[in-house]
């Protein structure tokens, strides 16, 4: 995990010695930018509170054919929740990979709508599953500064993995029949993934890119 941290600052880094004359991520066909940046997360089970965290985001994004791009995050506060599958709901991540499509991109802004998975490591996060994986799928914005910079702010919902909430419900069904017995997990209604689809679990961040 350090070792990728490293290569995300070391290429935003790079990407800043880069020079081109075009605007930031508008005139070329293919264009790529590193980024850091800070946001909130806040999220929680459906009949619980939402419990607010810090994110600390370094991103490697690549854009192609003016409407597509691709963002791999790495979250660089030091958390064991973020790298340790938890016992209870999975909405936070270590590293997250997002598919972006942008129905709007000109020169001084663009727009785009976004959805993919987090992991609490990079192979469960390229293989899209494990005990730690989330969703997530939102909205952002990119303002293009000046050439080659752009201010980016990100609306994203998150949601616990399936493994997760599996996982949550075996322990809420252990003292469910604890409490009550059989009776009590017969009346239990095991929770779906559209249960954890809320406005409350969301990820805010404010970035700051360079783009070559």
């Amino acid at each position: 995990m350090r070792a990728t941290a490293r290569g995300l600052l070391l290429s935003l880094l790079l990407v800043g010695l880069a020079g081109t004359s075009a605007w930031a991520d508008n005139d070329s066909i293919v264009t790529a930018g590193a980024g850091i940046g800070v946001g909130i997360h806040k999220a929680g089970p459906p009949n619980g509170d939402a419990q607010t965290a810090f994110v600390n985001q370094v991103n490697l994004r690549l854009k192609g054919l003016y409407i597509l791009g691709i963002d791999l995050a790495y979250d660089l506060s030091h958390n064991d929740k973020l790298t340790t599958p938890s016992d209870d709901l999975q909405f936070q991540a270590k590293m997250r990979l997002t598919a972006l499509v942008y129905p709007y991109a000109g020169e001084h802004m663009a727009f785009y709508l976004g959805c993919g998975v987090g992991g609490t490591s990079a192979s469960e996060t390229f293989a899209m599953k494990g005990d730690g994986l989330s969703y997530h799928a939102g909205v952002g914005f990119e303002f293009h500064l000046a050439d080659h910079m752009s201010i980016d702010m990100s609306l994203m919902f998150v949601a616990p993995g399936m493994r997760s909430i599996r996982r949550n419900a075996v322990a809420e069904v252990a003292a469910a029949y604890a409490d009550g017995g059989t009776a009590a997990v017969e009346r239990y209604d095991e929770p779906g993934l559209d249960d954890f689809i809320s406005l409350k679990n969301h990820e805010f961040l404010i970035r700051f890119f360079l783009f070559i």
